[in-house]
């Protein structure tokens, strides 16, 4: 080391040096100037949080079944051994094929916001009925204070656009421009997490009204158990109105061909011909077919009916919805301390600048 080094190392150790009495000092002399831009800011901060309207949430916990299917049941055991042996013989289409993970996509799609819209919802503070799309985006809840106002007159137009039906799918979806709206604040109101450990499912519903977040997670909910029964047992609906429709042609068929025989009975009931018994013959094997194909249709008419019956899937309510007693946020105490904290960074910023001589220090 440079004897030049050894020399200097004492004064940049003197430059750098901070002196705690000297910040003591500043502080006590601009005490008053630091007190009043933390208030200032904490009165900001209790006034805008009086500008947020009160939030209300409420939270629904389901415990789905999950159907394994006989593929993998059967293989449980034969499965267990083969993963002694390192051996992966996979799970093939054994498992539902509605997974509880599926279920948060289906609380934010569209079709499922625009029906939880044109549901209607009691206002405790109003004391009337209105619909989700009314509460939120016609006439929503006001805060305590009210800075920013909308200009209603300004309002966008509400019609959807005008398409042409032409070559569209029916199922294209027209959405008019306060209805986008009403979804997209929705979206942000509505959610739902899966436990991936248990399958567990958490819905969570938050809105300006406690009834009227009770009442929207409650239809959120039964919408939710029926989309889900609904996709599992509507193979097994479809094959059961295809056997109702077969088993009506069948009594039908049944019935024409026994009145056929009936009526050619009444017509030959004396007659000992060889040809009127060879077509009576004829006709009875017809009813006879007739009947043993309208009976098997019945038989699996029946299995089918069963069949939705167990496939149905059973949602286990472990935290029913509950009536809020108190909001879940603004949390109005924690924004009004944080603007106050903020204010004393910002106050202890401008004494730094007006104590220090920038210039002085630049120099150095």
């Amino acid at each position: 080391m440079s004897k030049d080094s050894i020399h200097n190392s004492p004064i940049e150790q003197e430059d750098i040096s901070i002196n705690i009495a000297e910040i003591f000092q500043a502080i006590k002399s601009h005490f008053i100037l630091i007190v009043a831009i933390s208030v200032t800011f904490a009165a900001l901060g209790a006034v805008y949080s009086l500008t947020i309207p009160n939030e209300y949430q409420s939270n629904v916990k389901l415990l789905p079944e999950i159907d394994a299917k006989s593929s993998g049941s059967n293989l449980g055991g034969l499965k267990s051994l083969a993963g002694l042996a390192g051996v992966d013989i996979g799970g093939g289409s054994g498992v539902d094929v509605v997974r509880p993970e599926i279920y948060p996509s289906v609380l934010q799609s569209t079709p499922f916001l625009r029906e939880a819209l044109k549901s209607k919802v009691f206002v405790q503070k109003r004391k009337k009925w209105m619909t989700v799309f009314d509460y939120i985006v016609t006439s929503p809840e006001l805060p305590p204070i009210q800075i920013f106002s909308k200009d209603k007159s300004k309002r966008k137009q509400e019609e959807a656009l005008t398409i042409p039906k032409e070559g569209l799918s029916p199922e294209l979806i027209n959405l008019s421009r306060l209805e986008l709206i009403g979804i997209t604040n929705l979206r942000n109101r509505i959610s739902a997490e899966t436990d991936k450990k248990n399958g567990m499912v958490t819905i969570t519903v938050k809105l300006t009204d406690p009834i009227a977040t009770a009442m929207l997670i409650n239809f959120t909910q039964n919408y939710l158990t029926k989309y889900v029964s609904s996709y599992r047992t509507e193979k097994a609906r479809k094959e059961l109105k295809f056997l109702q429709d077969r088993h009506a042609e069948s009594r039908k068929t049944y019935d024409n061909a026994l009145s056929r025989l009936s009526t050619y009975k009444d017509q030959h009931r004396n007659t000992f011909l060889q040809v009127a018994k060879d077509q009576e013959k004829k006709l009875q094997y017809e009813v006879d077919l007739a009947f043993n194909i309208y009976s098997s249709i019945s038989t699996q008419m029946a299995d089918a009916a069963v069949k939705i019956q167990r496939e149905t899937p059973v949602f286990k309510v472990l935290e029913p919805a509950q009536v809020a007693l108190e909001k879940s946020e603004p949390k109005r105490s924690l924004i009004t301390i944080g603007f106050l904290f903020f204010g004393v960074f910002i106050s202890l910023v401008i004494v730094f600048f007006r104590t220090v001589n920038l210039k002085q220090l630049l120099d150095k």
